[in-house]
This record gives structure tokens, sequence and C-alpha cells, in this order.
């Protein structure tokens, strides 16, 4: 069984749909892994409850 977990600071619906589809891809083509073993699980994480180089993702001036 596989298990890949993406913790990250939110992305949409579509985005982890399309995400979950070639990770498991990968997984079958490169890993010879069967798709009914391939789990893929998101873990949201507020921008308030996230830093990066001790700066809270919420206080970063990012550009998309």
């Amino acid at each position: 069984m596989a298990h890949v977990q993406i913790t990250w600071v939110g992305r949409t619906t579509e985005q982890k749909r399309k995400i979950a589809e070639r990770v498991t891809a990968v997984l079958i083509e490169d890993g010879k892994a069967k798709r009914e073993n391939i789990h893929v699980s998101f873990h949201d994480v507020p921008a308030t409850n996230y830093a990066e180089a001790g700066v809270l993702v919420v206080n970063q001036k990012r550009t998309p």
C-alpha cells in the first residue's frame, strides 16, 4: 500500500483532484503499485498556522 500525505496552505478542490490523479498515475507507472492500494491525503493548514523562515504565511507578501 502506498500512502502519500500532502500538507500545505490550501488549494482548491479541483487542484487537489488533479494532483491526486497525477500522483496516483506516477505510483502506478513508476512504482508498480495497484490503483486500489494508493491513498492520497491532503492536510490543509491555515495560513495563520504555518510559517516559513520564521514568518507566518498570512504575513508574507506572496505573488501567485
